[in-house]
């Protein structure tokens, strides 16, 4: 299902982003890396491999047990013990041998507790076990120009190859013969055409007289003969004017009727597809650019006929491939170079013949193999025809307006009657078959909308068309028509994509809304199909993961089509609104759809509403505007915490996270509308500032005292929810200090008061946090975290009260240069390192007294590596003698670290 996800989600971002193209190639990049997730996810770890024992220690195995049972022989042999078998009436048998020694086979087999138990009261060994054969992948099946170059393969390289190749030799021989004749006037040009007649008949009548000793050979000596025919009646009409037209096609239809008759009686399809191939190939050879289409495609009508005719008593599948690929071949070819607009009327009436011939032919194919499931459909045939038949009326129909509709529309009805004629027959084996007549009638007719009116109409059309077949299949569990109407949806959202966008001056009555609109409601539509209505089969598992692609499709229309008219007839503060009011509205509809169990998958758009609006507050944080300024924002917030109280009390309860993300958007808004109440009413930056941590460290506290959701939702809310606030509070304070303040009295002004706020509010919190986690007390990373906290604050204090009393800058470089500052910071530095040893004396705790001995071991450092180089006079006095005498103190009272496993001992 990821990879769907991931395929939506980067088409809609392309195209919002971008354009429909790079959203395409997002969506195809995201469906490669949900897949590659998908196989990740689902890769079982490898098997594990039992050890296999050594050569070396088999054989030291095998050796410990013949010892073993030389000695139970020994002592069988002693205590005069027979062994006896009953073999043939009680037989006695003679002594069982020592063992010899194992053989090297018989070191190599791995004994079995099994065969271990049976060695230990038989001396016999066991016998070792075949080495079993991995099962071999079964070789890839060859795609589609493998099976043509086989095919051609089989055909020119067996049976007789030699024959064959005289043979196709020998019609391009014949061809030469009769262009170079035509050229050079040799001979007359009736006996040229008599000595080809009568060769052909020389030919034929050899193949005729053999074909019961060798039937190969005659075989393709008939059709040669055949295809020479073909090849002499159609030069004499066409080349020398020889024959009158209608002549040469009876001479033509009667050799067509011959070979076909021959061909059956033979039970040949070898001599069918010879004589044919000529036929084909007597045009194609002898042709000089000039002459007439009609007379060319009569001649296909006639040799097309003999396919036909032969298709009507053999299923011969490789004779309806030739006339069909020769046929559409050389029309294709000729309608691309020589047709013109004035030859639409002689040439329509050989579209419509050749396509009819084919949908006979493949009809016959299928009700001649109806006997067995294989093959029963050429799936060449049954749609490629109408497919190729299409692309020619297309040439033929230009200029004219609704033409390929028309067309499409008889196309229609042809296949639907067919496939209604075939139903009344009630063949199960043709049952495949009538299927596929069916999607190609019902193919037409939705192609004949799109060509009959705009590209928006056809796309809701053909929406609400794929909606209803789906809704149909789901119930009669039919695959072919299910697989229709999914591609339908898809088809549709492709229309809308390319079709030329128009709007009219009212919103929402226009036709791009109104298509895309039905592109949703029928994707979700056929989502809801999917995941509510279908029935336990084989399928339900692979289309529950397409109806969570259809919904992902719907909803992507549904916010497009809203989208646009909000960004094509709104303006100012309402855009914004209509659009938040939307996303709430949406997430509303669909918990509605949920909640009531009519759809209870649809709860996940509900879900997404609070991750949607959280989205939409951190893009709003970078624009530093007012939320509230828009009054959509506490309609949306509202809505939020209104359909987590819905779900609280239905039966499906929400989920712990969403109410986590409930708790950042709103301590988000609660940030942004302070910031900004701050910014607006409060001039003094230090007393912005202030006012900051203090209100947010009030809010902190007062989360634990609000209803519900708190109460019920505890660490949703106190613990995940509030962690970020508590966070920002804490970076607060390191911010803090780079404010020089407003007064020169430590801990009485406003900075270092919010400060004292902020502790004890971060206090409060992480106490109960503790509590509700079951910890004991804080990790030491908390510790290290509020020493660093603490430490900053105390020296930003020092700082800003220089700062105030003296007049120096609150700026870095000032700092750094005042000596006064620095012998400041020694002396300060210094008392911190003698209250923090002199605490992890009395407490016994070692690791505090070896981080004052740390911050101690900093202070001699700054003083003979910065001090001793950068402070003269008085201050270097002061910092030396500060530092001297505090770490005298420190030599007295804790001089060592405290044994925290002493006091523990004790």
């Amino acid at each position: 299902m990821i990879r769907w996800i991931l395929a939506i989600i980067g088409l809609g971002y392309g195209w919002e982003v971008f354009e429909l193209k790079f959203g395409v190639l997002c969506a195809v990049a995201g469906f490669l890396l949900g897949r590659w997730l998908d196989q990740r996810s689902s890769e079982s770890p490898p098997p594990v491999r039992r050890p296999v024992n050594s050569v070396a220690q088999e054989l030291q195995l095998l050796k410990q047990r013949v010892t073993q049972l030389e000695n139970e022989v020994a002592q069988l042999k002693t205590g005069n013990v027979k062994h006896a078998n009953s073999v043939a009436g009680g037989l006695e048998t003679s002594p069982v041998p020592t063992n010899p020694a194992p053989t090297a086979e018989q070191t190599e087999a791995v004994l079995t507790p099994a065969a271990h138990n049976q060695a230990t009261t038989t001396p016999e060994f066991v016998t070792p076990k075949p080495a079993v054969r991995r099962p071999t992948r079964p070789a890839p099946e060859p795609n589609l120009i493998e099976q043509a170059f086989s095919a051609a393969q089989s055909w020119l390289f067996g049976g007789n190859t030699v024959v064959r190749l005289g043979m196709l030799i020998l019609f391009f021989g014949v061809s030469f013969l009769l262009k170079f004749a035509a050229d050079n006037q040799l001979l007359p040009i009736e006996l040229r055409l008599a000595g080809l007649c009568l060769g052909a008949v020389v030919i034929f009548s050899v193949g005729w007289r053999l074909r019961e000793t060798r039937r190969s050979y005659a075989l393709i000596m008939q059709g040669g003969a055949l295809g020479l025919l073909y090849f002499t009646i159609y030069g004499a009409m066409k080349i020398y004017h020889l024959l009158p037209t209608s002549w040469a096609f009876i001479l033509l239809a009667l050799l067509g009727v011959a070979a076909a008759v021959l061909s059956i009686r033979q039970d040949a399809s070898a001599l069918a597809v010879t004589g044919i191939f000529g036929g084909f190939l007597a045009p194609i050879l002898t042709s000089d650019g000039s002459g007439s289409h009609v007379m060319l495609f009569s001649y296909f009508a006639v040799l097309n006929a003999g396919i036909f005719g032969i298709a009507w008593f053999k299923a011969w599948r490789s004779l309806n491939l030739l006339g069909f690929i020769f046929t559409y071949l050389i029309a294709t070819l000729w309608g691309v170079f020589d047709y013109r607009s004035e030859l639409r009327g002689s040439t329509q009436p050989f579209v419509v013949l050749f396509w009819l011939f084919f949908a006979g032919i493949s009809t016959l194919y299928a009700i001649k193999r109806s006997h067995s499931f294989r093959s029963i459909v050429d799936g060449t045939l049954v749609f490629g025809t109408p497919m190729v038949t299409l692309a020619l009326q297309s040439q033929l129909m230009k200029g004219f307006e609704y033409g390929m509709c028309y067309s499409a529309l008889i196309g229609a009805a042809f296949y639907l009657g067919l496939a209604a004629c075939l139903y009344a027959r009630r063949n199960d084996k043709l049952k495949l078959f009538t299927e596929a007549q069916l999607a190609m009638g019902i193919l037409l007719a939705t192609l004949a909308i799109p060509l009959a009116f705009d590209g928006n109409v056809t796309a809701a059309m053909w929406a609400v068309e794929g909606a209803g077949v789906l809704w149909v299949s789901v119930r009669q569990q039919r695959r072919l028509a299910l697989s229709f109407g999914l591609l339908l949806q898809f088809a549709a959202g492709l229309a809308v994509s390319m079709a030329s966008p128009y709007y009219t001056e009212l919103p929402l009555l226009n036709g791009v809304y109104l298509a895309s609109l039905l592109l949703a409601l029928s994707g979700l539509f056929c989502a809801w199909q999917l995941h509510e209505k279908q029935s336990d089969w084989p399928l339900k598992p692979l289309l529950s993961q397409f109806g969570w692609l259809l919904g992902a499709w719907g909803l992507l229309w549904w916010a497009k089509a809203h989208w646009d008219e909000i960004d094509l007839f709104l303006a100012g503060d309402a855009k914004p609104n209509a659009e938040l009011l939307l996303i709430a509205l949406t997430a509303g509809i669909f918990q509605q759809l949920a909640v009531h169990r009519l759809w209870r998958n649809a709860q996940v758009v509900a879900m997404a509403l609070g991750p949607v609006l959280l989205l939409l507050v951190a893009a709003q944080y970078t624009q530093f505007t007012h939320l509230f300024s828009l009054w959509a924002w506490p309609v949306a917030w509202v809505s939020l915490f209104a359909l987590l109280f819905q779900q609280d009390q239905s039966e499906s309860a929400c989920e712990t996270w969403q109410h986590v993300i409930a708790s950042w958007l709103s301590w988000g808004i609660f940030i942004n509308e302070l910031s900004y109440l701050a910014s607006q009413h409060i001039h003094s930056p230090v007393s912005r500032l202030a006012a900051f941590a203090a209100l947010g460290s009030a809010a902190v506290a007062a989360v634990k005292y609000l209803p519900w959701p708190i109460k019920a939702h505890w660490r949703a809310y106190w613990v995940y929810g509030t962690a970020p606030m508590a966070l920002l509070l804490l970076v607060w304070g390191f911010y803090s200090a780079l404010s020089g303040g407003e007064s020169a009295l430590p801990v009485l002004n406003a900075l270092d008061l919010a400060q004292l706020v902020t502790l004890v509010a971060l206090g409060f919190w992480l106490k109960h946090t503790l509590a509700e986690l079951n910890l004991a007390s804080p990790p030491r990373w908390l510790w290290a975290i509020a020493g660093c906290a603490i430490f900053v604050w105390l020296n930003a204090m020092l700082l800003r009260s220089i700062h105030h009393q003296y007049g120096v800058l609150y700026t870095f470089d000032a700092l750094r240069q005042s000596t006064l500052v620095q012998m400041s910071l020694s002396i300060f530095w210094t008392i911190i390192a003698l209250a923090l040893m002199l605490l992890a004396t009395r407490q016994v705790i070692r690791s505090v007294w070896l981080l004052g001995a740390t911050l101690l071991g900093v202070v001699v450092i700054k003083l003979f590596m910065l001090d001793l180089s950068h402070i003269s006079g008085i201050e270097r006095i002061g910092s030396f003698m500060g530092v001297g005498i505090l770490l005298l103190l420190i030599g007295y009272f804790a001089p060592i670290p405290p044994d925290d496993s002493a006091s523990e001992e004790a």
